[in-house]
């Protein structure tokens, strides 16, 4: 794979060469352009990075924890990266992973988790990326939907669990 990347860098230097494009010039432009992009997005990103640390570091999934593993009986880190999965993927791919080492990728709880991970997706980082780079502000309906979405994810993840129809 390396010599691959080293192949196609070499064959845009032997091209801008033989075209006589200032190789130079225009990666400064193209910094100067990905730097432009960087401070569009920048606020929002730290915003949703301190707020996953907060979250996380608050101790408010192992509260919460608690009272779901005695009311649906399901493992923890299941009910973790159903919390996790709308702030961030590499987290509950983490999870996910944890799960699949644990138990095996053929156990129920790694269906379940497979259920959750490809149900949900990452609302706040869509919402705080995206409209955070077309700086829209009007957002909430977005929001709520992404919530609702992720939400019914973990419902039929339930669902699936308790009427029997993944094993």
């Amino acid at each position: 794979m390396s010599n691959l990347i080293l192949l196609i860098i070499l064959w845009s230097f032997l091209e801008c060469a033989y075209k006589k494009i200032p190789i130079y010039e225009e990666f400064i432009t193209g910094v100067k352009e990905g730097m432009h992009y960087l401070m569009i997005l920048f606020p929002s990103l730290m915003l949703l990075t301190l707020w996953v640390n907060l979250f996380l570091s608050s101790g408010f999934i192992s509260l919460i924890g608690t009272f779901f593993i005695r009311f649906f009986s399901i493992p923890l880190d299941l009910l973790l990266m159903a919390f996790t999965r709308p702030i961030s993927s590499q987290t509950s791919l983490i999870i996910l992973k944890r799960i699949y080492d644990y138990y095996g990728i053929d156990h129920l709880y790694s269906l379940m988790g497979s259920i959750l991970q490809t149900g949900s997706d990452t609302t706040l980082y869509v919402v705080s990326l995206y409209y955070g780079s077309i700086h829209l502000k009007k957002y909430s309906y977005t929001l709520w939907l992404g919530f609702f979405l992720d939400f019914l994810s973990f419902v039929f993840m339930l669902c699936f669990y308790y009427l029997g129809m993944i094993s």
